[in-house]
């Protein structure tokens, strides 16, 4: 016997129609097991798929969420909270300061003008064994297009920071993950952030692997996170960045990155609703 279940379609970080990230929302997800969700992510093949779930009994937060990718949970990711947060609010007619749990961590989220910004705090961070000449050979840059040296940040999940000195840089790369798996690091999965800034606007490019193969992720909230995580440890907070993402694949995300003095990361943009539908599900 069969039952449906809703789901909603929406593009988180996008200013006009057809940009931004998408991502599928699946609410009032409780009675769903961990092997359902990954079956409907799969079946969705998005990069990320949200599952919204009641709070922790006696919390106050307002919901808890699990992300999957087409192939494995994620303990935290940006796009799908924003996303997430968007959907609650509107829904739930909810303040516009409320919080969210993740399996890495308590997120605050803020609305305010049709933007939703997330806020997290604490970070860890780790060197990055490879050489210079070794990260150039496996993105298919030279070892001079490096702003400083690539460093692993996690602020919710693993992810290698590359900071590069040009645009054209950011826009040539084309990376050889395998060639960047790291002993050195406990990362589950191989995620690589590209980016170049100057006068406070960062252009950013995101891969990550499924099955072996390499995808560019439009706009990836996680990784700005660690990127302000990586801006907090190196003294340039704080700071206030306007990120453009994917734009080399015609699917232009914006991103506004906030980092205090003591750090406290703040994520957000704006989404879009995109389309709403049903499961069927067995």
């Amino acid at each position: 016997m069969s039952n449906t279940h809703n789901y909603s379609i929406v593009n988180v970080f996008a200013e006009s129609p057809w940009g931004g990230n998408p991502l599928a929302i699946v609410p009032n997800a409780d009675a769903l097991d961990s092997e359902t969700m990954q079956r409907i992510a799969r079946q969705f093949n998005l990069s990320e798929t949200v599952f919204v779930c009641s709070a922790d009994p006696d919390s106050a937060h307002a919901a808890r969420l699990r992300i999957f990718t087409p192939d494995h949970e994620m303990p935290f990711a940006g796009h799908p909270t924003i996303g997430a947060s968007s959907w609650l609010h509107q829904h739930l007619n909810l303040p516009d300061t409320f919080t969210l749990q993740t399996n890495a961590k308590t997120v605050r989220i803020e609305h305010h003008d049709g933007v939703y910004r997330l806020a997290i705090s604490g970070y860890a961070s780790q060197n990055c064994s490879f050489s210079n000449e070794h990260l150039a050979a496996a993105l298919n840059l030279q070892a001079n297009d490096f702003a400083a040296p690539a460093r692993w940040m996690n602020s919710g999940t693993w992810q290698l920071i590359v900071p590069l000195n040009s645009v054209a840089a950011v826009n040539q790369a084309q990376p050889n993950l395998a060639a960047l798996l790291d002993p050195h690091v406990d990362a589950a999965h191989l995620n690589i952030y590209l980016w170049h800034e100057a006068n406070n606007e960062v252009t950013s490019r995101y891969f990550f692997n499924i099955d072996n193969a390499v995808l560019e992720d439009p706009g990836t909230g996680s990784a700005c996170c660690n990127l302000g995580a990586w801006a907090h440890e190196t003294g340039l907070a704080p700071l206030n960045w306007h990120i453009t993402q994917a734009a080399a694949i015609d699917r232009p995300n914006h991103l506004y990155l906030n980092v205090d003095a003591a750090g406290e990361i703040q994520v957000g943009g704006r989404v879009m609703p995109s389309a709403t539908g049903q499961l069927t599900l067995p």
